[in-house]
């Protein structure tokens, strides 16, 4: 049963102390190689940013940073984490890295052309300027108070379309989808909020294939409307959800259709702060991790990868021919790691899952959490899988992008997808983690 907010004690309102603080990020304008189009940008429509949040109780910190990028191999966040934590003094487990997502952005998942694409200027510079921000940030500690609400809106569609035999990307009417923004206030003592954090859950792909110039897409246009709407003074955090298998829309629409879309999510974001009501009640700030190992399918027999492996002529796609057929004749398959995080304020929690997540894994955070209200953070803390449902795997090549043999799970590294039964895994996991959480 969830906690009702008026059984949890009054506190200070003024107990939390926040910082904020924001810097660019923007590669070099040409040649920066874009997983959208899968070619060289040749220009910057608009700036990619990264933004970290500091927020306090006088005993526990925790940071919260969400960046303009497509996500990070395991072993690059790691790094990330580390010049974060050493420049800020704030614990490696009590740091949420998140990022948007965006196709407009260079390759640094562990994804097709990855491995000539994972030592850039790019990586060179991320850790400083993560580093930066985050100090930044808690050096500016002030007084504040938390509202938050869920706004209704719908920026994407569901992108697995079922026509009777497999799944194709297409929009889904009937798909899960997870029409709202989440918006939290993080609010001065006096004047406009110190950082307004605005969550939805659909891929930035409606710049994608249509433009070769380095873009946030939707989300990067909905800052700026909350900038033209509400004023500089507020930093604005874009955080992606769990939108695996929801495209934002329309799908390659260039860079009007993104603007159009980033201008009816800031609206909303408007709209929820708006009509927002009581403060959140925080004591302090409690924090939980896990780490789940989740299973992958058993791998083609030794006779078809090498047949396969005969077959093809690409380079890379022989690579991981080879790693298939590596799996194949080994008495052990690897595990892929899911990093999960929570931070508990007051009735509200934070979830951050690795990894590219569907849907419906929200709705089923929302049905068990013992929290009230809930924030579920996808593509936080590392990216290296889809992670899909047990319906979903069950189709097997019929699956479609996502969870078939020969989609995703064959350009990401692990190179297999997840096992059926790495559903029932994670929800007990989930479930175990917010019980723990709730009752610390």
């Amino acid at each position: 049963m969830k906690k009702q907010k008026d059984q949890i004690p009054q506190s200070s309102p003024h107990k939390l102390l926040a910082g904020v603080a924001q810097t660019t990020i923007t590669p070099d304008a040409q040649g920066t190689f874009l997983i959208g189009p899968m070619q060289p940008s040749t220009g910057v429509n608009d700036e990619l940013w990264a933004r970290a949040l500091v927020l306090s109780d006088g005993t526990n910190q925790i940071a919260i940073l969400t960046l303009d990028c497509l996500g990070f191999d395991f072993a690059f966040n790691d790094i990330l984490i580390q010049a974060v934590s050493e420049s800020s003094h704030i614990p490696t487990e009590n740091i949420m890295i998140n990022c948007s997502h965006t196709h407009s952005a260079p390759i640094t998942i562990p994804w097709g052309p990855w491995d000539k694409e994972k030592d850039t200027p790019f990586h060179r510079f991320l850790p400083e300027k993560t580093a930066v921000v985050t100090k930044q940030a808690s050096l500016h500690l002030e007084p504040v108070s938390l509202r938050y609400r869920r706004e209704a809106t719908q920026v994407g569609f569901n992108r697995r379309f079922f026509d009777g035999h497999s799944i194709n990307m297409a929009p889904n009417p009937n798909g899960a989808i997870l029409p709202w923004v989440d918006v939290l206030s993080i609010e001065r003592t006096g004047g406009k909020p110190l950082a307004i954090l605005f969550s939805h859950a659909a891929h930035p792909v409606i710049v994608h294939g249509a433009c070769t110039s380095i873009s946030a897409d939707y989300p990067g246009f909905a800052v700026e409307t909350l900038i033209r709407e509400l004023g500089d003074e507020t930093v604005y955090m874009f955080a992606q959800g769990c939108s695996a298998n929801i495209n934002g829309f329309p799908l390659r629409g260039g860079i009007d259709a993104a603007n159009g879309a980033g201008r009816d999510l800031g609206q909303a974001v408007c709209r929820s702060l708006k009509r927002m009501e009581e403060e959140i009640s925080v004591d302090n700030i409690q924090i939980k991790s896990m780490e789940l190992e989740l299973p992958l399918q058993d791998p083609p027999s030794v006779e078809e990868c090498q047949r396969m492996l005969a077959q093809e002529k690409d380079a890379n796609r022989r690579q991981a021919f080879s790693q298939l057929l590596h799996y194949s004749q080994s008495s052990q398959l690897p595990s892929v790691r899911l990093p999960i995080r929570a931070f508990g304020i007051g009735d509200l929690c934070v979830l951050g899952l690795a990894h590219e997540i569907f849907a419906e894994y929200h709705h089923y955070i929302n049905q068990i959490s013992p929290f009230a209200d809930n924030i579920v953070l996808a593509y936080t803390n590392g990216v290296e899988c889809y992670v899909g449902t047990e319906a979903d795997y069950d189709l097997g090549d019929d699956g479609g992008y996502e969870t078939s043999p020969m989609g995703a799970a064959f350009l990401y590294q692990p190179r297999l997808p997840l096992s059926p039964q790495s559903e029932e895994l994670i929800k007990k996991g989930l479930k175990h983690l917010l019980g723990q959480l709730a009752t610390r």
